[in-house]
Formats: C-alpha cells, structure tokens, sequence
C-alpha cells in the first residue's frame, strides 16, 4: 500500500493543474460583473438585440423573461423615445386597399410590418401602444380583437364577450387600453356608447390580459362618445374626449379611466379654447394641442396637472404648409401632412422640418402611433405570419359576395 502524501504519490499531469485549466466562464455568473450590473446592462439594449441573446445560456434566457427585467427595459425604451420617437404608421394601400402596418425610425426609411389583423375585414381601427402592444380591432362594435406586440412579432386574438348592443340605444363601441402596474396586467375596455338623447349609463366592460376574462364594470356616468378609440394613452392610463349633458346643456368634458378603483373620472374643462383639440402624450404628461384649421394658424399646447389643472405651457407658430396635422409625439414634434400627401416631422420650437415620409403605395387617412418597444407579451401569442395570396383571394372573394347581396343578386353569391 504505497504511504498517504500529497497526491496519494501520483504526479500532477499539465493538464491537472487547477492554475492551467480552462474553464470557459458563465456569462451571467457575475465572473465579470455583479448580476445586478449585468441586468442592467442588458435592460437599455433593443429587443431584436435581447431576442439573440436569449440562445447565450439559461440564466440570461431566464433574466430576460422575468417582469422586473421586462419592466425595467420598457422604462429605458420609452426614456429613449423621448429623444428620437419610433413611429407606426396605420394607412391603407393604394391599389389593393389593404390595411398597412409600418415602422418608421428617423432618419431611417419606412419598412411595412407584418399585420396579424385578417385582411378579409375591410375595417380596422388602432388603439395604443400600451406598454408596447398595440390593439387592432373591427368597428362598429369593437370586434376581431387582436392584440400585437411589434417588436416580438407576436399576436393573438381576444376572445369577445357575449355582450350585445341595445338596438336604437347603442350606435358604436368606443375602445381603450390600460395598464395595471401593480398586477402586471393589460386591460382592454369597451365603452358601449349612447345617444345624446338618451340619459342612461353607458354599458362599459373590461377584458383582463392575465384572467382572460370580461366583466362588466359599475359605472354610473352617461357621456356620448363619437369616436371609436380612446384619444391617447398616457402611462397606461386611457383618456377620452366626450360630451356630456346638463341643466347648462352639452359640452365638452375630459374623461379618464382610473385604473385601480376601475371607474371614470372627470377633469377640468378648459374653458375657451379653438376650433380643434386633440389629446396627446408629450413627456408623459396629458397636453392638448389647441388651433384653428387656417393659414398661418397659431397652435396653443396645454398641459394637464392634477393640482393645478390646464396650464398653457407654450405657444407654437405660424404654421405654413399643414394641410392636416396628425398629432404629436412625445418628445414634442408635430406630425403633420402637406398638401402633396407627404407626412414631415415638424420642430415646435424652431417651426422646422426634421424629417419627410411617405409609405409606399398607401393613400391618406394616416394613423400615427409614438411608440416604444416592449418585451412584454401576453399568454396565448403566437409569431405572426405574412398574409399569403390565399388569404388575400378569400377577402377578395367575401367582398364580391357582400356586394352581390347587396344589389340584390344573391345567386351569384359564390365562396
């Protein structure tokens, strides 16, 4: 029995020295930064950047998956907006008629998305982003909901619930998105409107992204609502402009959705204010932008705080060329249109044009969205497919038969 010492009396090979043998580190061990520096670091990249670096390890994979990491890389992506904001662009193509989904990064061209919405609808209607998913659904009455995450490329649709309209109450659903921090959910809401005529509560329901559920909501306020979205989203909170009736008669009346007790709530009117508003997002706070539809016009941007109330925080123009003005984004450029249909990024301060745009083969009626990408998804999504020619030849199909039925030949109704 050979004596006990070091190595049991075996000599150490090259290969067995703890000093020379390779290890290949762990990315996300912290052998080169703390956990904490490294999540970090990995919060501020892209989502196409994070999609890649999920195939790296398990840890990373895990990490990047975890509501704390998706949360904190949404804040730094809708920070970063504040400097140079994406856009998505809601138009139609000029020759099919289509439904165009596109992304526009400045200075960077127009690329066309993949749409999850089924191009055999001939209307769709944009709500969002919230938390970086953007609601497609078919008005009059809200349905085909299908929520979509661009950056992921995912989607799936929402089951609706068995709510019908009242016939010659109801005449058009008006939808909006919320966001539910504390649970981590996304809400979609249905207002049922009503007419001005009719002095009874508008039927408003809410459909939870983490039960998959609807349920009716309490609500006890009777507004008239024209419009088929909610105005603008503003940290996961949906306003509304509406109208509302008195013993001083019909005005107008900001609305917003409060979305821990789950009730509407009024705000403070203006008072006088110009023929058009239009709600926006500009640095996170509600602002309405205030103008009149003329040469040379003058456009009055309000900002909304909860103390305080409307304040005017500044002044912008003379506008020249604004054949129509899209909206603004939230680090404060206008989006407006000339009368050439080419859509321009416009500077308040300096009146300056930034950027000029166009989408490819797509008529005006513009939807413009600020938006902020997001790894956030909800159960169910699946990666969206490109609309093949078969499905374009079914909507081409289902149009022949509505106008068929329509004047009056139904023989010739063939799918």
């Amino acid at each position: 029995m050979p004596p006990k010492g070091k190595g049991n009396g075996k000599k150490k090979g090259k290969g067995d020295s703890k000093k020379t043998k390779s290890r290949v580190p762990n990315p996300a061990s912290g052998f080169y930064f703390p956990r904490e520096i490294m999540s970090n670091i990995l919060s501020r990249l892209p989502v196409k950047t994070l999609l890649r670096f999920r195939c790296v390890c398990k840890q990373w994979r895990k990490l990047i998956s975890k509501p704390n990491f998706i949360a904190a890389h949404f804040r730094h992506s809708s920070s970063l907006q504040r400097a140079g904001s994406s856009i998505i662009i809601g138009s139609r193509h000029d020759e099919t008629s289509d439904h165009v989904l596109s992304l526009y990064n400045p200075p960077e061209s127009v690329v066309e998305l993949d749409n999850p919405f089924p191009c055999f609808f001939p209307n769709m209607y944009i709500v969002g982003p919230c938390n970086g998913i953007v609601c497609l659904f078919s008005p009059p009455w809200g349905e085909l909901i299908t929520l979509w995450n661009p950056a992921m490329r995912q989607s799936r649709m929402v089951q609706l619930s068995e709510t019908l309209p009242l016939q010659g109450v109801h005449f058009l659903v008006s939808v909006g998105m919320a966001f539910d921090s504390q649970e981590n959910d996304l809400l979609i809401l249905r207002i049922f409107c009503v007419g001005l005529t009719y002095a009874v509560p508008n039927h408003v329901e809410m459909y939870s992204t983490k039960t998959l559920r609807w349920k009716k909501l309490k609500n006890e306020m009777v507004f008239h609502i024209v419009e088929y979205t909610c105005n603008v989203i503003v940290k996961g909170v949906p306003y509304w402009l509406v109208c509302m009736t008195d013993k001083f008669g019909t005005r107008a009346v900001f609305l917003r959705f409060d979305v821990g007790k789950l009730v509407f709530e009024k705000l403070p009117s203006i008072g006088r204010h110009k023929k058009h508003q239009y709600l926006v997002d500009l640095e996170d706070s509600l602002c309405m932008l205030d103008w009149d539809q003329k040469d040379n016009c003058h456009m009055d941007v309000w900002v909304m705080d909860d103390e305080a109330g409307w304040s005017k925080k500044y002044n912008v123009g003379p506008l020249f060329g604004f054949d129509r003005i899209l909206g603004c984004l939230r680090n404060g450029n206008i989006v407006a249109k000339n009368e050439n249909g080419v859509v321009f990024l416009c500077d308040p301060i300096t009146s300056s044009v930034k950027s000029k745009f166009s989408p490819d083969n797509a008529k005006n009626g513009y939807v413009i969205l600020d938006y902020s990408e997001s790894l956030f998804l909800i159960g169910g999504m699946q990666p969206v497919k490109k609309q093949d020619a078969q499905d374009k030849l079914a909507r081409k199909k289902l149009t022949r038969a509505c106008v068929n039925f329509l004047m009056g030949h139904p023989s010739e109704i063939i799918l």
